[in-house]
Formats: C-alpha cells, sequence, structure tokens
C-alpha cells in the first residue's frame, strides 16, 4: 500500500470519527418582549435556528472543516480569555475517543434523574461564543456555540456553585453564559378577572409567585408570550411576570351570543373602495359636496344625469378626460383636496368600548356617537363623520361602529353606492340582529319603519328609551318620540344580547 492510498484511508477513518462524535441540538427561537403598560422589557430578539454542526466553532487544528470566519473569531476568543486550545488528536486515539464518546452518552443517559440534574424545558440564548462543558464541568475547548443564538435545554446541571444547562448529549453551557427563556411567542391583549391576578415569575421548576402586588381587577395587558403548565396558561406581560388563566382570561368581558353581530375589540377599518369614483345613482357626502359646487338642491343627494352633464363641462374647461364621472382629478379641479377625497370614505367612528366593557357599555358608546351627529342635515345615503350630515341607517352605522360592531356587508361606503341607499331595509333583513317583543323594548334597540302605502321598511332610530328615540330624518338628526309620525312601526331589533 503506497502512502497516498494510506493517507486518504486515514482521513477518512477520521472523518468518519468526526461525524460519529458530532452532537446536535435541538434550537429554539426568541422574540423581543414588548414593553407592557410601564413595566420595561429586556428579552432579545433572535430567530437563528441552528444546529450544533452549522452554528458551533471549532479549533482549527481539530477540525479542519471549520470555515475561516469562524476559526478566526473562536481563535481570538480563546487568546482573549487566555485560553488553550486542544492539542492535535492523533490517529492511535480515535478509536479511544469514539469509544469514549460512547461511554460518555451512555452515562449522561444514566444520570438523567441524579440528584445534581433537574429536568425542565425551556430555551437559552447565548450571551457571546460560549464553550460547552462536560457533565463533569471540563470544559470542552474546541467546541463552541455562536453568540445571540437560541438552544434548546432539558436538563440543568448542578456542580459546586456553578450550574449548566444542556444543550446536547453530554454537552452543557454554563449558566453564566446564556440566559434562560421560557414560553412560546405570542402577542396579544390579556385581561384580569374580578378577583385581581398575582403576579408569577418562571423559574427552572415552574412558576412561583415573585411577591409584587396583584395586578387590579379589569386591568388589561400586552403579553409577549404564552407558557402551558399544570394546566394553567401564563401569559408573559413583562420580563419573566407572568399571569395565569386562573386570574385572567384573553375573553372580552362581554361578547354577543353566537349568530348576533359579534363585538370587536380593536378599532374597526372601512369596508370598501375608499376613494371611490362618482357617477349615475352614487350618493353620500361627497356627491353631495359636487352638487352643491354646482348649485343644485340637496333635498334628495344622488349624482344624476344633470349633474354628470355639469361635469362634462367643468372637465371639458380644464383640459381633463370628458368622462361625466367624478375622480379624483375632477374634484380637485373643483377645488376640494385630495385628503378629503379619501377622508370621507374612510372614516369610521373611533372605538369608544374595549375588551373590559358591559353590555350598558357598549350601549352607551353607541348612543354617544349618535349624538355627535345632533343637528347635522339628512343626507341620503350619506354615513360618514360628524362634520357632515347623515341619513338614518347612516347614522346607525356609525354609531355601531363606536360600540364595537361591524355590520358589513353593510358599511359606510357600500351604503353609498347604488342600491344601498334604504339600508334601513338591510338592518331589518339582517338575521344577525334578531326582533324582541315591542313591549320588551329597551335603551339601544333599533326600532323599524315602514311606508305606511306599501309596507316596505324606510328608517330606523336608535331607542332612547321605550318611547324616545335619536334618529335622523327629514331634515336633520334629532331627538323625538317613536310615535312622530314615521310611518308603521313594524318591530324593535337588539343589537346587544
Amino acid at each position: 500500500m503506497n502512502n497516498k492510498t494510506k493517507f486518504v484511508m486515514l482521513c477518512g477513518f477520521a472523518l468518519t470519527t468526526l461525524l460519529a462524535t458530532q452532537q446536535t441540538v435541538k434550537a429554539d427561537t426568541t422574540t423581543d418582549s414588548q414593553q407592557v403598560e410601564n413595566v420595561a422589557t429586556t428579552d432579545t430578539n433572535n430567530t437563528n435556528t441552528q444546529a450544533v454542526s452549522q452554528s458551533t466553532t471549532a479549533d482549527p487544528q481539530n477540525d479542519q472543516g471549520t470555515t475561516k470566519d469562524e476559526t478566526t473569531s473562536l481563535v481570538d476568543y480563546a487568546q482573549d480569555n487566555n485560553q488553550q486550545q486542544a492539542p492535535q488528536t492523533s490517529t492511535n486515539d480515535t478509536a479511544d475517543t469514539t469509544q469514549n464518546t460512547q461511554e460518555s452518552d451512555a452515562t449522561t443517559q444514566a444520570d438523567a434523574s441524579s440528584s445534581n440534574i433537574t429536568h425542565i424545558k425551556g430555551v437559552v440564548e447565548t450571551h457571546q461564543i460560549t464553550y460547552l462543558y462536560t457533565k463533569d464541568g471540563s470544559q470542552i475547548k474546541n467546541r463552541a456555540l455562536m453568540a445571540n443564538t437560541p438552544w434548546a435545554t432539558d436538563q440543568k446541571l448542578s456542580l459546586s456553585d456553578a450550574s449548566y444547562y444542556r444543550v446536547a448529549t453530554n454537552e452543557y453551557a454554563n449558566s453564566n453564559d446564556v440566559t434562560m427563556q421560557y414560553g412560546t411567542s405570542a402577542t396579544g391583549i390579556v385581561r384580569v378577572k374580578q378577583s385581581g391576578a398575582v403576579n408569577y415569575k418562571r423559574e427552572d421548576t415552574g412558576f412561583v409567585k415573585n411577591g409584587q402586588p396583584n395586578q387590579s381587577a379589569n386591568s388589561t395587558w400586552k403579553y409577549n408570550k404564552t407558557d402551558s403548565l399544570n394546566g394553567l396558561t401564563y401569559y408573559q406581560i413583562a420580563n419573566n411576570v407572568w399571569l395565569n388563566s386562573d386570574d385572567a382570561t384573553v375573553a372580552p368581558a362581554y361578547q354577543n351570543p353566537a349568530g348576533w353581530l359579534q363585538i370587536q375589540n380593536t378599532q374597526i377599518k372601512p369596508v370598501g373602495n375608499v376613494g371611490y369614483d362618482l357617477y349615475n345613482g352614487v350618493e353620500g357626502i361627497k356627491t353631495w359636496l359636487v352638487r352643491r359646487y354646482f348649485g343644485y338642491s340637496n333635498a334628495h343627494t344622488i349624482y344624476d344625469g344633470a349633474v354628470a352633464s355639469s361635469v362634462r363641462n367643468l372637465q371639458s374647461r380644464n383640459g381633463l378626460p370628458v368622462t361625466g364621472v367624478v375622480d379624483l382629478a375632477t374634484w380637485k379641479a373643483m377645488g376640494y383636496s385630495e385628503s378629503d377625497w379619501y377622508d370621507i370614505d374612510s372614516y369610521v367612528a373611533p372605538l369608544q368600548t374595549n375588551m373590559t366593557s358591559s353590555r350598558s357599555d357598549h350601549i352607551e358608546a353607541m348612543i354617544n356617537q349618535a349624538y355627535k351627529y345632533i343637528g347635522q342635515p339628512w343626507i341620503s345615503g350619506a354615513a360618514s363623520m360628524p362634520a357632515y350630515g347623515v341619513d338614518c341607517s347612516g347614522l346607525v352605522t356609525q354609531a355601531l361602529y363606536a360600540s364595537g360592531i361591524d355590520s358589513a356587508p353593510i358599511s359606510n361606503i357600500q351604503h353609498a353606492q347604488p342600491g344601498h341607499e334604504w339600508n334601513s331595509r338591510d338592518y331589518w333583513a339582517d338575521s344577525r340582529i334578531p326582533q324582541v317583543n315591542f313591549n320588551s323594548r329597551q335603551r339601544g334597540d333599533l326600532i323599524f319603519f315602514a311606508d305606511p302605502s306599501t309596507g316596505v321598511v324606510w328608517h330606523v332610530g336608535i331607542l332612547l328609551n321605550p318611547d324616545t328615540m335619536i334618529e335622523s330624518w327629514p331634515f336633520a338628526v334629532q331627538v323625538h318620540s317613536i310615535y312622530s309620525s314615521r310611518g308603521t312601526i313594524v318591530g324593535v331589533k337588539r343589537v346587544f344580547a
């Protein structure tokens, strides 16, 4: 056998041994802790998920497969800390190394229930290039974990005055070099129940009270992690400050039953095309402004043939495409602003409730929003901001938004489109708003009226009490008796159960 053949066989055997002793580690990810209420958090953000074979660095004398950058980083780190590099592994030592590794692995598994080992489940994150240790505390000098990487751990090893977290079979990271993290990244809001909530901290063996004063009833907290233990869910609201599901919940204080319009606890967004063009049949605020610009009456606000003719003349005078349709360019040619073009469409009443709100709170939010339109003119198809008028169903739509109800497909934008002027009929037909006995009517219910000559619904109001409502009726938003000649009362429907 020539020297070249011997060399190839020797390299192959050494590589096989190296792969056999290479350990793998499950990695997990961690995310930034958010600042919750006024409590600062300190968690780091890292999403690396390398196995040891990818993220450990090795002494260049012992692992020829290590990249130059990794080798340089580790050598610098070792020199700065007066670390000695591991000696060369000779060919004659290969078999003994493999056998020792296998025996070490078996011993580690057998020692899993020893008194100096605590079984845990979590993730540790390295602060810097982190050397590894065996179960007897001996440093593994030719292997290390990359800085700022997360590693799954299932055991905590206590030796003398030091502790270590297992990140692979018989490979441990010193607790001084890593930060222990628990839980799974998650975001949301948790509400404290009526009895208040105890604050906990997470330790290796579980959750324990941290001694801080209880969180007050009905307070709400953002959380950035969840964890589960003994049938309870824990929510991290600050750095290692947790509330559990005995004391806190992600459920709102009040919600409608299934099948009803559901209450939202975040700001409702506009539904439809914000910045829609105006053409025959469109109603609403933008049409109202265009009609006013040309001097037309707004007794009934609708984009009709007369308006289209005036628009074509304007477009011709201004060198615009003569379409008879009001687009943004034509709108601006009338002197109106681009911001109004979009803002009028996109207005959704600010949410006045949250996950701690009661049924009464939702009703009062609805009525409070409706009062903001008092005295504004009745405008057909209008359902925008209180700076302008609304019609009866437009008033209801914005009042519902403020209380957390999105009644889509009935919406403020849809209401202005052709064929949707009579959204009072759509609300009357909506099975998500159940009808109740007229004699059981109460504050916050919707009351509906029909044209006496046809029996077709044409008006809706919001009850302030059994006999009084707030409404938009020609020619303004006002408070009136339900018996004020609005037509035939056809029934009452309930928004909040």
